[in-house]
């Protein structure tokens, strides 16, 4: 098993071979990736990553569509998107790179930008976003729940198994007691050592997603929604499709964020800060 999924020729059945080019676009992406973490990094760490006072990052609670709709938390949370995207398409592109290399087949890019050109919730969860652990959640999850119920319920429930996932993740990075961090006080200096995580946030946001996917499988038979999607502008689908997960990512990211988990991870990287 690999952390990511191999490209197979839809005729055949067969692995698809490597070319030179296709490692050359892996190592490309690769580098862009890695460039835009370390702008991100230079700019956002000295406010550990929640620039804008929002409620959420003086650590309030959301109480009305208002708060979620506020244009502080908007940024915030989109922050918290592409830092995610970004990381984890970084550990997604080395494997993949690595792998072509070393076994001369092709391998699927496992980010592909869902939070600037995704057009449907379906285009960001089921082909843009984490494609490696969507494969084995489609494979491990859907298919066989499938066998037995809906598409609806397939789906739901493979949502459901990534939220389980995810908090068990929050255990095992957020449920310990942290040490102060002995650092720079300019890199994630907003930092709050005593913060403990709210499990089952990271359940709760995966569900409610999985609840928007099914939504919009009952809305795209109707014809109205067709011709509705299809008059707007791409820009505009595409900020429709991440607004329906973008005001609740607290819920993912806070665990994360505010334990200092991308605080922890920056350390092994070269990027920019003030020193005085």
């Amino acid at each position: 098993a690999t952390p990511t999924e191999f490209m197979f020729d839809r005729k055949s059945g067969q692995r698809v071979m490597a070319t030179s080019q296709d490692i050359r676009r892996s190592l490309i992406g690769t580098t862009k990736t890695l460039i835009t973490i370390l702008i991100l990094m230079s700019l956002f760490s000295p406010y550990n990553y929640e620039p804008f006072q929002s409620m959420n990052a003086r650590e309030e609670s959301l109480s009305s569509i208002r708060d979620y709709l506020d244009m502080k938390h908007l940024g915030n949370c989109f922050i918290t998107a592409m830092m995610f995207q970004q990381l984890v398409g970084l550990f997604g592109s080395a494997t993949a790179l690595t792998i072509e290399v070393m076994t001369g087949y092709r391998a699927v890019e496992s980010m592909r930008n869902p939070v600037m050109q995704a057009t449907s919730p379906s285009d960001f969860w089921g082909r843009r976003w984490n494609v490696a652990v969507h494969g084995a959640l489609k494979r491990g999850v859907f298919k066989p729940v499938r066998r037995f119920s809906s598409s609806f319920v397939a789906a739901l429930m493979a949502f459901i198994a990534s939220g389980l996932f995810h908090e068990y993740l929050v255990h095992l990075t957020g449920m310990y007691n942290k040490e102060p961090r002995v650092a720079d006080d300019n890199v994630c200096n907003a930092l709050n050592t005593d913060y403990k995580p709210q499990l089952g946030s990271n359940m709760a946001f995966f569900a409610w997603n999985g609840v928007i996917m099914v939504t919009e499988k009952l809305l795209g038979r109707n014809r109205v929604m067709q011709s509705f999607g299809s008059t707007l502008p791409r820009f505009m689908v595409v900020f429709l499709t991440i607004m329906t997960a973008l005001p609740l990512a607290h819920w993912f990211g806070n665990p994360y964020i505010k334990r200092g988990l991308l605080c922890d991870f920056q350390e092994g990287y070269l990027f920019v800060t003030k020193i005085a």
